[in-house]
């Protein structure tokens, strides 16, 4: 697995026309950036931002093709960023990634955030969610990491419904996640019994110390 390159650079009116997409990379094929600005409002906004690196019919190189953004106003006595970019983490770039995977990170705010990411077969990512918030007085965000994210289980799955998952972060936040499994192709390679894309977003929020996360809700009815 190789590490992801820096993309070009994106400008605010091009993010924020950008606001309700989603979607990242993990080959090299596309550049994954995270880039923080503070939006008109003040609010301290972070993006993930996908930049295409070669043609296809209907994408050129340096084509910002997808994107996730959350923004926040800051607490008192916090002052965001005006714009910084930083490189797309990855904690185990030697490790392969699985067709879905969640990432925990820290933006240039200081904020804790995660993201989540569908995985095609290609290499590429075909949607994502982000969320990020500033850290409760006392506490930091927690490490960079990757881990699989919670399917459902393989009993009962009812790929017409959307399904949800909550797990705890690597911030100590409970998050939740929906997807829907109703347009995801069968794999090509492998057992995943989900197919290879699917719809997800997150929400996550911090919780008081000790706090356990609630169980794994089920899907909805569909």
């Amino acid at each position: 697995m190789r590490t992801i390159p820096r993309g070009v650079p994106v400008t605010l009116s091009v993010l924020t026309a950008l606001a309700a997409l989603t979607a990242c990379s993990v080959e090299s094929a596309e550049t994954v950036d995270l880039f923080s600005f503070t939006n008109g409002a003040g609010s301290a906004c972070t993006a993930l931002v996908v930049v295409a690196a070669w043609s296809t019919d209907d994408v050129d190189p340096g084509d910002e093709v997808e994107s996730s953004i959350d923004c926040e106003l800051p607490p008192a006595g916090r002052q965001p960023v005006v714009e910084e970019r930083l490189s797309f983490p990855d904690p185990e770039p030697e490790r392969e990634w699985g067709l879905r995977e969640v990432i925990t990170m820290t933006d240039a705010h200081g904020r804790a955030c995660t993201a989540v990411a569908t995985v095609l077969e290609s290499g590429e990512v075909e949607e994502t969610g982000l969320d990020c918030d500033y850290p409760p007085e006392g506490r930091s965000p927690g490490a960079v990491s990757r881990r699989a994210h919670p399917d459902p289980p393989d009993e009962g799955f009812d790929r017409g419904s959307v399904q949800f998952a909550s797990f705890d972060d690597a911030h100590g936040r409970v998050c939740t996640t929906s997807a829907s499994y109703a347009d995801a192709e069968e794999p090509l390679f492998g057992d995943d019994p989900f197919g290879e894309g699917v719809e997800i977003d997150l929400t996550c929020e911090y919780v008081q110390t000790g706090a356990v996360a609630a169980e794994e809700p089920a899907g909805s009815s569909g």
